[in-house]
């Protein structure tokens, strides 16, 4: 992996989603809302549509793969899969059981073993690599007209020393966050 792309030269990001009936594509952007990189719903619709495997591929401006993040239909916990864009694993992420909060296991292939909290209710998390915080998401007001057409906003701080790997797995659990959020949401309407 190289770091030559601005999403890795960028340590405050703002997620913008724009959610639609069978995608859920966003754009990152750097705190003065440049664009440093994409997110794109892949996958077919019919698949998505009845709520089984979903992935999503990030890529920079021009359009180069960076990683995916796959959410399969799991039984039990929800687990999700970071790859490299040959395939190769990034990460694991394994949703905790916890009462009252979200908690997300995060295993880099690198050995760093991460730690994800938070509330979903108030969307405000916090990433730990033991005791160390290494990045925190906080959902954002993203103004009226935005929030009906289904567009999220996200903010994310994270630690200017990470490496790229570290980085690409914690943007993947912010993704992986969001896929909880709307599948708990799907529960609770039901």
């Amino acid at each position: 992996m190289s770091s030559t792309n601005a999403l890795t030269q960028t340590d405050r990001l703002v997620m913008q989603q724009v959610t639609g009936f069978l995608s859920n594509d966003f754009a990152l952007e750097d705190s003065e809302g440049r664009a440093v990189a994409y997110g794109h719903t892949r996958g077919s619709a019919a698949s998505r549509f009845f709520g089984g495997n979903r992935s999503f591929e990030i890529t920079d401006l021009s359009g180069t793969p960076l990683f995916q993040v796959h959410d399969p239909m799991t039984l039990g916990r929800d687990r999700y899969r970071v790859t490299g864009p040959g395939g190769e694993p990034l990460a694991e992420l394994v949703q905790r059981l916890a009462f009252f909060r979200t908690s997300v296991a995060v295993s880099v292939v690198d050995g760093s073993e991460l730690q994800l909290d938070g509330s979903l209710s108030g969307f405000s998390f916090r990433l730990m690599a033991g005791e160390t915080s290494v990045a925190t998401v906080d959902r954002q007001w993203a103004g009226l007209g935005k929030a009906l057409l289904g567009r999220s906003r996200y903010g994310l701080s994270l630690d200017p020393g990470m490496p790229e790997l570290v980085r690409y797995a914690v943007i993947g659990s912010v993704i992986a966050l969001d896929l909880i959020r709307a599948k708990q949401n799907r529960r609770n309407s039901n």
